[in-house]
């Protein structure tokens, strides 16, 4: 069963908890519910109206030309993706540079996520959220499972790839076009790979851990869900219900004119854009702003 989180883009829903430090943010924590055989993973929207669904899925243009893009993006810049082995690691590779894919980015540290959550910058007088994952263990992948490369290869297909009609044996569905092709793309990078693609694969979303080879990934402590389809590809599969959790059944969300503070609180804790984002002109950036004068009111 997949959870559909309803946002109202007029007001905050009334149950919420609202935090407006890192300290009550911390408090709300306290009352998530953890277990031996699950992980807590975080993610932090600016905004609280904002859809859990990659961003591939935001343009109906980008969903469409999918590819494409991934095409016109290796092609242009081949030295960037010849060393990587999966299609997964050059999904990793194009989130980073901002092209939209299936990926949504995680976080095992929720103040990363709390950072988020908490741009001043973006949609200051809106309430931003951190949003808790419960993933258990047995479910969550590594960078080189084959159920991700099954996922992440639906980024190559067109986009009237459809997952076919329920009730073929698994041979059958195999042996379909939509899937023979995407096997294809699959032995490009495991030659070995059997023809046992599983419908319920392509239509999930999975946790996936990437390869720590990646100086934001590090600094974020980051993971990815990955998503597939919704039957065909321009729709999404949903997050499964089980894996969202909650702090004491409400959300977590961040007062707006309380951004700026926690952003200042986070940096005294040594979270911020100098160290969330390593890349040398993201930190000169973080470091200009820090010798700029204040701006007068």
């Amino acid at each position: 069963m997949a959870i559909t989180i309803k946002k109202s883009a007029a007001i905050d829903p009334s149950d919420a908890i609202r935090v407006g430090s890192v300290r009550t943010f911390l408090d709300a924590l306290e009352k998530l519910e953890r277990s031996s055989d699950a992980s807590l993973y975080y993610r932090g929207h600016a905004s609280f109206t904002y859809a859990l669904k990659p961003s591939i899925y935001r343009d109906e243009r980008w969903v469409k030309n999918e590819d494409v893009m991934f095409k016109e993006l290796t092609l242009r810049c081949p030295n960037d993706f010849s060393s990587l082995a999966s299609t997964f690691q050059s999904l990793v590779k194009m989130q980073h540079y901002a092209l939209p894919t299936r990926l949504l980015d995680l976080t095992a540290n929720p103040l990363i996520a709390l950072f988020f959550a908490s741009d001043p910058a973006d949609l200051a007088s809106e309430s931003g959220e951190v949003l808790a994952f419960r993933v258990p263990t047995a479910e969550i992948k590594y960078y080189d499972s084959d159920t991700v490369s099954v996922i992440a290869n639906i980024s190559r297909r067109p986009h009237s790839f459809a997952v076919p009609d329920i009730g073929l044996t698994k041979e059958d569905f195999n042996a379909t076009d939509p899937i023979r092709y995407l096997l294809h793309e699959i032995k490009q990078e495991k030659p070995y790979f059997e023809p046992g693609i599983v419908r319920k694969h392509l239509e999930s979303v999975v946790c996936v851990k990437p390869k720590m080879e990646n100086p934001r990934i590090i600094r974020q402590d980051g993971a990815f869900f990955l998503f597939g389809v919704d039957g065909s590809k321009h729709l999404s599969a949903s997050v499964p219900e089980h894996y969202v959790a909650s702090s004491g059944d409400r959300r977590i969300l961040v007062i707006g004119k309380e951004k700026q503070k926690i952003r200042n609180q986070l940096e005294a804790l040594g979270i911020s854009k100098g160290s969330v984002y390593p890349e040398i002109e993201r930190v000169a950036e973080f470091i200009k702003a820090s010798y700029m004068t204040p701006a007068k009111i």
